[in-house]
């Protein structure tokens, strides 16, 4: 009796799952749940530990990277994953993770009738499991094509300086000081009209914290190569003849270019990026514009790119879209802007794009025509494996830690050709040798100490040969003696030039972010009537008149005799 009781009680209980789960174990939909969440479908069934184990590789790939968004941010690690070789593992794991995602959803469908419908739903929840993995996979690997785009030099026939030959991913040693030269172009260096009109050098002390930026003039000539030769033709054009004549340059283009610079300012470039300017446009409006502070009204009737019929820019804090952002990096001959004077503008378009990657949430919106603009227009020799570290850097800099210098004509670092000097490439800018290697000591100092800019502040010490204070102790005292003191004049100091205007003061009272959106810079004007403007160079400087000191010191660069020493030409 008691055995009879026993099993019909069992069998009482045993019918009481089956009709409270029977609609939701049905196969077909549980292959559609598992198809939209992997491991739901299981769950329906009431097969937990099989659904824990369908769930689990997502669970953990979120988990892993949500700890990483949050102790690093999107930007640090996009750069982690753009190293060597990461990438392509990424677009594996995707496909594995795919193929995972079909066993899931076929595990939760197994007993499925046969049947047209059935196939067509079952289908549907194969692709709801593969849709995502695939579309990431398609994207990531995208990521991967950029980046060997960006990665793969520039196709000159050089040395790689960065010497980024091994793939590994494994670190990279980086010193204290780490150099970018950062070149804008109409074309990529490969071709024979690659002029490098906009040259920044950025250095970043990586004991200091401090970050060093430097615009070089593109009419510069008799720049030293650094290996006893001097390129007498203007600045710009030494990298296209370089990529002409592998023969004279078995460096390549950017090589060369990155060493005279370098030799010019004492200071070793450690690697070069080219970025094409319709790329430059395109950058700043995927990542949604960028906050500028215009310190003074711009107006340029001439000024005609696509579509702009003259460019203003009126004096305030402004968010820029692309087509402004560029304007305001090219425009040079509006009042009170020349070629040099751009240069500063162009610095503080760096800057304010690595704020707005900062903020990092257009990123992903954008995320596709970025890859596109940047594979398209972007070159770099730099080692991948630095990645990682370098944006590490950038996510911690201090701005106010940044130090920028901008040269121009007349500041006793440069100078026009004096009226009687001859030289044949037109309208050229002089340097006095002393004065750049001390400018270069002064900016690119021993890791760890206080780097100071051009024009010189008040409160920087005495332009000397001394090297700058340490960063603890900013106020030491320098040398009572100078070797080269050119100072700004104050004719200098009123020639326009934003940077040589109290930089303190304007950026004393920022103005809250968000900045209004300047609507257009289009001027709408007719473009006015061409006249041949006077050649600056035919023209003695009214306010040369060096000092002592700097007589004492003559311009190597400046006289006839430098065509004696060893040259490089065209």
């Amino acid at each position: 009796m008691g055995a009879c009781w026993h099993d019909r009680r069992m069998n009482d209980a045993a019918p009481s799952r089956p009709p409270r789960h029977g609609r939701r174990t049905d196969p077909l939909r549980a292959a559609l749940a598992s198809g939209a969440i992997p491991g739901f479908g299981q769950l329906l069934q009431g097969r937990r530990r099989a659904a824990l184990i369908a769930i689990a590789p997502l669970a953990v790939a979120l988990a892993v990277l949500s700890v990483a968004l949050l102790r690093s941010g999107p930007v640090a690690v996009a750069s982690a994953l753009a190293g060597p070789g990461r990438l392509a593992a990424l677009v594996t794991g995707l496909i594995l993770f795919a193929i995972w995602r079909i066993g899931v959803v076929l595990d939760a469908g197994r007993g499925t009738e046969r049947s047209r419908r059935n196939a067509a739903l079952l289908t549907l929840a194969l692709v709801l499991a593969v849709g995502p993995e695939l579309g990431a996979a398609a994207l990531v690997d995208r990521a991967r094509s950029t980046s060997d785009n960006i990665f793969s030099g520039f196709g000159d026939g050089g040395d790689d300086p960065s010497g980024s030959g091994d793939s590994s991913g494994s670190p990279v040693a980086i010193g204290d000081r780490f150099t970018m030269l950062l070149v804008g172009a109409d074309a990529m260096g490969s071709r024979t009209s690659f002029n490098t009109d906009s040259m920044i050098i950025a250095s970043w002390d990586r004991v200091g914290g401090w970050v060093s930026t430097i615009s070089i003039p593109r009419d510069i000539v008799n720049v030293p190569l650094g290996n006893g030769d001097v390129w007498e033709p203007k600045i710009n054009s030494l990298w296209s003849t370089a990529t002409r004549r592998p023969d004279l340059f078995p460096n390549g283009g950017a090589a060369t270019l990155a060493g005279a610079l370098g030799t010019m300012l004492g200071v070793k470039i450690d690697a070069t990026a080219v970025i094409v300017i319709p790329t430059f446009r395109t950058l700043v409006d995927d990542i949604g514009g960028v906050d500028i502070h215009v310190k003074r009204d711009i107006f340029d009737p001439r000024y005609r790119e696509r579509g702009l019929r003259g460019v203003l820019l009126p004096k305030g804090y402004w968010h820029l879209d692309g087509e402004c952002a560029l304007a305001y990096a090219r425009v040079r001959k509006a009042a009170g802007t020349d070629d040099f004077n751009r240069g500063g503008r162009q610095q503080e378009l760096l800057v304010a794009i690595k704020e707005r990657l900062a903020e990092s949430g257009n990123l992903l919106s954008n995320g596709l025509a970025l890859l596109s603009a940047l594979g398209d227009g972007v070159r770099t020799d730099l080692d991948q494996a630095l990645l990682p570290t370098l944006a590490d850097g950038a996510s911690t800099l201090d701005t106010t830690h940044i130090i920028s210098a901008q040269m121009r004509a007349g500041d006793g670092i440069l100078r026009y050709r004096r009226k009687g000097e001859v030289s044949p490439y037109g309208s050229v800018v002089f340097f006095d040798p002393a004065a750049m290697t001390l400018l270069g000591s002064r900016l690119f100092p021993t890791p760890g100490t206080q780097p100071y800019g051009w024009p010189r502040k008040a409160g920087d010490p005495p332009f000397t040969a001394t090297p700058a204070s340490p960063a603890v102790s900013p106020s030491g005292s320098p040398s009572a003696s100078p070797s080269v003191s050119p100072s700004v004049s104050p004719s200098a100091s009123a020639s326009g030039s934003p940077s040589a205007t109290a930089p303190a003061t304007a950026t004393a009272t920022p103005m809250l972010r968000p900045y209004p959106t300047l609507a257009s810079c289009n001027a709408n004007v007719a473009a006015p009537v061409y006249t041949p403007e006077p050649d600056p160079t035919d023209l003695p400087l009214p306010s040369q008149s060096p000092s002592p000191s700097t007589s004492a010191s003559p311009d190597a660069t400046a006289t006839p005799s430098e065509s004696a020493s060893p040259t490089t030409t065209p």
